[in-house]
C-alpha cells in the first residue's frame, strides 16, 4: 500500500529513487537529516572519504575535477550528488561546491547501502546511474575529450560501460582485431609491443584507440599491473561521436602518432642527390611524388618498419649518431609522412558520407581537368620546339624581351586605361595562353634534361585560376640544370611580352591596347615569377645556384630564431647571405603590398570605370587588392611566426 507524503516534509521521489519501494523510501528518509547551505559552500571534497550523499532539492551545485578544479558540469536541484563513491567504496573522486543557496537532505552512506542491498530494482537503476555519471566525469578530465558539447558527452559516457581487470589479465593483444577502446579509471597498465615493455599507463589513459579509430589490428598488447578499473567504448559509438567533432579527431590523431609505429608505405626508389651525393631522393612512382632525405633523415626513413615507435625512432637515432634529438627525430617523420612515404594513424571517417561531400567540395572549391600523365604530351611538344630550347633559343628570347621591354616603357605613357569588357575578356583569354605557355615551357625543358613529366591539369582553387604540370623528376638532375628548368616558364613570358610590345608598334585602336596590356601583365608575371623573394620560379633558381636547399626556411629560421635568441652571432658569409635574405625578403614584401594598394584599385577602375559606376569600382578595387596583400602578407608572417618557434632539423 503507497506511503502518502507528508505534507512539509522533502521526499526522495525523483530520478533513482521514483524506483523504490515505498517501504524502503520511508525508512531512508527517516535516516537523512535537513541540509541548508549558502552560497559558496563545499558540499564534498575531491578525494575525502565517503560518507553521506545529498539530495539537491533547491538551488544548485558546480562539479569540478582535477589539481586544477576543471569544470565538469553544473546541477540543478532536484539531483542528486555523492553517490559515486559510497556505490564504490572509494574516495570522492570530485569537489562540489554550492553556486547557490541549496536545501535538500543529508543522506548517511550506511541508509543510502541499506536501501540498495533492500530493493533491487533501486540498485541496478543507481547504480547505472552512478556509472553514466562516472564516465561523464571520466570523460570530462580527459584532456582528449574535455572539449566535447554536453551533448556529445553524454552520448558517449551512456554508451561506456564499466569493466574490471585482476593483475595479468590481458586487455588487448597486439595484432589482434579490436572493436573497443578502454578508458581507465584506476590502476596500471603495462604496454608491451614485441613482448618488451614500453611505457605504463595509468587512470586517465585511453587504450586501443587506434585499432578502433583507423581499423588496423592492435599495435601493442595491454596487461593490467594492478587490479584496473575501466570503461569500455564500443568501436561503433566512438566512431560516431568522434567524427562529428573536427577538433577531437586532431587530438585523437596527435595522441595516436606519439604511440603509432610508422612503416614506410610503397615501393619507392632512391637515388643519389646529383648537387649533393650524401643526400638521398625518394621517388614513389605509385603516387608520381619526390622526397630529398640527408643521410641521418634517410637513416630514420629505414628505421620505419613499422615495429618501431616515436620513442624507438629517437633511441636509434641517437646510438647512431650520438645525438638525442626527439624533436628533430618527430619533425623528420612528420615530414616524410606528410609526403606520403609512412604511413600516418588517421580517424577513419564514413567513407559513404565524407567520400560524396569531398567530391562536392573539389567541384566547387577547385574544379579542375587533369591529364594524369602528361609526359606523351610534353614528348611531342619538345620534338616540335626542342630546337628553341638550347642557348640560341634563350638568347632570341632574351632579345626580344629585351627589345619589347624598350618599347614598352616607351609606349608606357599610353598604356591603356579601359578596354571594355569585350577587350578584357580577349585579354584574359590571352593571360590564359600565356599561363599554358609558361607551364608548357617548364615541361619542354624537363623534357630537354632527358626527365619524364608528370600530371598537368587547368583548374580553380578557392575561384583563383590556376595552370600546372609536375616536373617533380627534376630534382634528379643536376642543380644547373635544375636552373633551366625552372627559368623556362619566365624567359617564355619574358619573350611573349616582347613579341606583344613590338607588334603592337604595327597595330592601331584597340587591338593595339590590348597587345600593350598584355605586354604589360606579362612583364610583371615575369617581375613575380622571377623574385627570389617568393617561393616562385625564381626562388629555386637562386637556391639552386647557391646550392643552399631551403633556403627561405634556413635563412628566415636562422634570422628570427637563432640571431634575435642571441644563439648565433653570424660569422660565416651563408650566415650572412641569410641575414641579406630575410632583409630583402621584408622589404619586398612591403614594397610589392604598397605597390598592390596603389596600383590595383587603378588598374581596376581603368578596366571597369565606363562600365560600372564609382561605388562599385571602388569596392572592387579595394577588395581586389586586398586579396592580393593578403596573399602577399598572410604567408609570409605564417613563415616567420613558424621561423621563430621552431627549430631546424
Amino acid at each position: 500500500m503507497a506511503v502518502p507524503p507528508v505534507p512539509g516534509v522533502p521526499r526522495l521521489d525523483f530520478g533513482p529513487f521514483a524506483l523504490l519501494d515505498d517501504a524502503v523510501r520511508t525508512h531512508l528518509e527517516a535516516a537523512c537529516t535537513p541540509l541548508a547551505l549558502p552560497r559558496g559552500a563545499v558540499l564534498i571534497r575531491e578525494g575525502d572519504p565517503a560518507t553521506e550523499a545529498f539530495a539537491i532539492l533547491h538551488g544548485t551545485v558546480r562539479v569540478h575535477g582535477g589539481d586544477e578544479l576543471v569544470a565538469i558540469g553544473t546541477l540543478a536541484g532536484p539531483t542528486l550528488v555523492g553517490e559515486i563513491a559510497i556505490l564504490d567504496a572509494q574516495p570522492r573522486l570530485a569537489t562540489v561546491v554550492a553556486t547557490e543557496p541549496v536545501s535538500g537532505l543529508r543522506i548517511p552512506a550506511e541508509a543510502l547501502l541499506r536501501a540498495v542491498a533492500d530493493d533491487a530494482t533501486f540498485a541496478g537503476e543507481l547504480r547505472a546511474f552512478a556509472g553514466v555519471r562516472v564516465a561523464a566525469t571520466i570523460l570530462r578530465l580527459s584532456a582528449l575529450f574535455s572539449d566535447l558539447p554536453s551533448p556529445a558527452l553524454a552520448e558517449l559516457s551512456a554508451a561506456m560501460r564499466a569493466v574490471r581487470f585482476a593483475p595479468g589479465d590481458v586487455i588487448l593483444s597486439e595484432g589482434d582485431d579490436g572493436d573497443d577502446a578502454f578508458l581507465l579509471r584506476s590502476g596500471e597498465v603495462g604496454i608491451t609491443q614485441g613482448g618488451r615493455l614500453v611505457t605504463t599507463l595509468g587512470a586517465g589513459a585511453l587504450l586501443g584507440e587506434i585499432s578502433v579509430l583507423t581499423g588496423v589490428p592492435r599495435t601493442a598488447t595491454a596487461i593490467a599491473r594492478t587490479e584496473v578499473r575501466a570503461f569500455r567504448i564500443p568501436g561503433e559509438d566512438a566512431r560516431r561521436v568522434v567524427q562529428r567533432h573536427r577538433a577531437l579527431v586532431t587530438r585523437l590523431e596527435s595522441t595516436m602518432q606519439s604511440r603509432h609505429a610508422p612503416r614506410a608505405v610503397n615501393e619507392v626508389e632512391v637515388a643519389p642527390a646529383p648537387d649533393d651525393p650524401s643526400d638521398v631522393i625518394l621517388h614513389d612512382r605509385v603516387r608520381g611524388t619526390y622526397l630529398r632525405l640527408s643521410a641521418d633523415s634517410y637513416a630514420i626513413f629505414r628505421d620505419l618498419d613499422g615495429s618501431r615507435s616515436l620513442r624507438d625512432l629517437a633511441l636509434s637515432h641517437f646510438s647512431r649518431t650520438g645525438s638525442l634529438d626527439p624533436h628533430g627525430v618527430m619533425t623528420t617523420v612528420a615530414t616524410i609522412q606528410a609526403a606520403g612515404f609512412a604511413s600516418t594513424p588517421r580517424v577513419a571517417m564514413d567513407e559513404e558520407i565524407v567520400r560524396p561531400l569531398r567530391r562536392f567540395a573539389d567541384l566547387v572549391l577547385s574544379p579542375r581537368l587533369e591529364l594524369a600523365d602528361a609526359d606523351p604530351l610534353a614528348t611531342r611538344l619538345h620534338r616540335i620546339f626542342g630546337p628553341l630550347f638550347g642557348r640560341a633559343g634563350l638568347g632570341l628570347a632574351l632579345v626580344l624581351g629585351t627589345t619589347g621591354l624598350f618599347v614598352f616603357a616607351l609606349e608606357f605613357a599610353e598604356f591603356p586605361s579601359d578596354l571594355g569588357l569585350v577587350g578584357l575578356a580577349i585579354g584574359f583569354v590571352g593571360l590564359f595562353l600565356a599561363g599554358l605557355g609558361h607551364e608548357a615551357a617548364h615541361a619542354i625543358a624537363t623534357k630537354a634534361t632527358g626527365r619524364r613529366v608528370g600530371r598537368a591539369g587547368i583548374g580553380l582553387v578557392l575561384l583563383t585560376p590556376l595552370i600546372y604540370v609536375d616536373t617533380s623528376d627534376a630534382w634528379l638532375i643536376d642543380r644547373h640544370r635544375r636552373v633551366f628548368v625552372n627559368a623556362a616558364g619566365p624567359v617564355f613570358n619574358f619573350a611573349l611580352a616582347g613579341v606583344c610590345a613590338l607588334a603592337a608598334l604595327l597595330a592601331t585602336g584597340s587591338f593595339r591596347d590590348l597587345l600593350l596590356w598584355l605586354a604589360g601583365v606579362n612583364l610583371v608575371s615575369v617581375a613575380f615569377n622571377l623574385s627570389p623573394l617568393l617561393e616562385f620560379d625564381g626562388y629555386y633558381v637562386l637556391s639552386d645556384l647557391t646550392n643552399v636547399q631551403r633556403l627561405r626556411k634556413r635563412a628566415l629560421r636562422y634570422v628570427f630564431h637563432d640571431l634575435v635568441s642571441g644563439r648565433h652571432a653570424p660569422h660565416t658569409r651563408l650566415q650572412a647571405g641569410f641575414i641579406a635574405y630575410a632583409i630583402a625578403s621584408v622589404v619586398y614584401v612591403g614594397a610589392m603590398t604598397g605597390f598592390v594598394l596603389t596600383g590595383v584599385p587603378n588598374l581596376v577602375e581603368g578596366m571597369l570605370g565606363r562600365t560600372f559606376g564609382p561605388l562599385v569600382v571602388t569596392i572592387a578595387g579595394t577588395v581586389v587588392a586586398l586579396f592580393f596583400v593578403a596573399t602577399l602578407i598572410a604567408p609570409f608572417v605564417n613563415e616567420v611566426r613558424a621561423a621563430g618557434k621552431v627549430a631546424e632539423v
